[in-house]
Parts: C-alpha cells; sequence; structure tokens
C-alpha cells in the first residue's frame, strides 16, 4: 500500500490493517503487508530530509491528514493484530514498511 494510510486517522488504518491481515497467509507461509509512507524522523538526518517532511507535514494538514512517527505506527500495528514490523528508510522520506502476522 502506498501513499494511503497518512489520508486515515487511526482508527481506520487500523481498520484497514485488519482487513489486509485477514487477507494474507501466516508468516510462515510468507505472509506480510507492504506499506510505502513517511515515517517522520526515519531516514538521513539531512536538512533537506527534514525541510521536505516539513513541508510535506504542511501540505497533509491543509488535506487534514496525518503523517505518524515510529511510535504512532507501532500503536497503529499492534492494535490490528500485527505482531512484527520492520522499517527500511529509503526513497528520500519515504519508508518501506514490512508487517508480519
Amino acid at each position: 500500500m502506498k501513499w494511503v494510510f497518512h489520508d486515515w486517522g487511526d482508527e481506520d488504518c487500523v481498520k484497514i490493517l485488519k482487513k489486509c491481515k485477514e487477507a494474507i497467509p501466516p508468516r510462515e507461509a510468507g505472509g506480510k503487508v507492504i506499506i510505502v509512507d513517511m515515517v517522520v524522523g526515519s531516514g538521513p538526518n539531512e536538512i533537506v530530509t527534514r525541510e521536505t517532511q516539513v513541508f510535506f507535514d504542511l501540505f497533509i494538514m491543509f488535506l487534514e491528514g496525518i503523517e505518524r512517527e515510529e511510535f504512532e505506527w507501532k500503536n497503529i500495528f499492534m492494535q490490528a493484530g500485527f505482531s512484527e514490523y520492520k522499517i527500511i528508510s529509503m526513497l528520500g522520506v519515504r519508508s518501506v514498511i514490512e508487517l508480519y502476522p
């Protein structure tokens, strides 16, 4: 899922992820959900990255969206019933998040 969750509140994100969890096989069979989104504070600590995050935060606030820090993502993942996750910082301000049932 790419650039989906910043448009939704926490409760809706949990609902979406619960449905995803129902649809995927167990981890032993290769089941996982892949999310491409921003994780605030993740990635290179360069001034350009920070400025881009701030600019994008302002844009998302205008659209009534939200960008989340890792602890906020973790809370959503655990509420949705996922047992583990991995965040891979890449693509500028974007991260790849792997969720495992």
